[in-house]
């Protein structure tokens, strides 16, 4: 689909500058971009990239409209959301849903309950007693354990598990390799030997959830483990079980979630973080990259433990100095003491 300037302004419902007859046809950064394509800004750090690409529209924040030379513009407080809403606009988006109808080689038990409109790939296999929601859609070699339930119009790619009683609510996607409810990491040590506590929950994941490529979220041990409604987990994330994950919240790549940990509402955790057990985080909180959490964080903010990058020598000296702390801060006590 290609639009005007004006139609795109009013598609998106922002105010627009320049020849409102000019056409968009697609979307692009701004080192690929061509004359018919739509570029978006965010800071002014990135002006002169796009003041020099070839593209012939660009959504801008309103204060930085007037650094933006020589191209059409369409002003917005959130420019890269509404450049999603462009490429929605256009109808760029590749399309993963197939025809509806069920391959030949999947393997469904008779027991299922499968609504209209399902897609079901080839080589899946659905267990007794599931129901799947109408037009969800079941990838290739995808396998949904016996009384699972998934909602309506979800996605689920190739290679997906489902274990036994997950609830999946609506629209959610889950790409390939994603594992739900294999069994928690639950042991018990006795007479010096490690032996496994019998996982007797399930998960529940809620509406408009997005997960991530080999992405694990174990089953809980007596409770189940939950994640709230539109609820944003990257790729190669771990969820133990009994975790809680608040509404709304985002997960990073490769962050860890330990067992029994509740994370709040609107949460932002960068990737590499990791979360100790049994541990709340309070609603409304950022933890930065590789930050280690090891105690509750009662109050919204943002948080961080990760070093940051240095130098190897520097940070070899740095390490070295560590040791010299403790005694330090003596010696600084002592003077503060002695002053007085």
């Amino acid at each position: 689909m290609s639009l005007n300037l004006q139609q795109m302004a009013e598609a998106l419902g922002l105010e627009f500058r320049g020849d409102a007859d000019l056409m968009i046809n697609g979307v692009a950064s701004s080192g690929s971009a061509t004359a018919s394509d739509l570029c978006f800004i965010l800071s002014v750090k990135y002006v002169e990239a796009v003041n020099a690409s070839n593209c012939s529209a660009v959504i801008s924040p309103p204060e930085l409209a007037i650094a933006v030379e020589g191209k059409a513009l369409l002003l917005s407080e959130n420019p890269q959301y509404s450049f999603v809403r462009a490429i929605e606009v256009l109808g760029l988006e590749p399309q993963a849903r197939v025809d509806a109808g069920i391959h030949p080689s999947a393997q469904i038990a008779s027991s299922a309950k499968i609504g209209s409109g399902v897609t079901i790939g080839a080589l899946a296999v659905i267990e007794g007693d599931v129901e799947i929601g109408a037009d969800t859609s079941i990838g290739a070699g995808t396998v949904i354990e016996r009384s699972a339930v998934i909602g309506r119009q979800c996605l689920l790619h190739s290679q997906v598990m489902l274990g036994r009683g997950v609830s999946l609510g609506d629209r959610c996607i889950l790409q390939s390799g994603v594992v739900i409810g294999g069994d928690g990491f639950g042991l018990v040590e006795h007479e010096q030997h490690w032996h496994r506590i019998p996982q007797l929950g399930s998960v529940v994941i809620e509406d408009d959830v997005e997960i991530g490529a080999n992405t694990s979220v174990d089953r809980g041990a007596l409770d189940n483990t939950i994640i709230e409604r539109g609820c944003k987990i990257d790729n190669q994330i771990q969820i133990g079980h009994n975790a809680r994950i608040g509404a709304h919240t985002a997960i990073a790549a490769c962050a860890g979630i330990a067992g029994s940990a509740n994370i709040g509402r609107h949460c932002k955790i960068a990737g590499g973080a990791m979360i100790g057990g049994h541990l709340t985080v309070t609603d409304n909180v950022m933890i930065t990259a590789l930050s280690m959490v090891i105690k509750d964080i009662n109050q919204p903010g943002v948080y961080s433990s990760g070093t940051p990058l240095m130098a190897n020598n520097i940070w070899h000296r740095v390490c070295a100095r560590y040791k010299s702390l403790d005694k330090l801060a003596q010696t600084v006590a002592r003077l503060e003491k002695s002053s007085k």
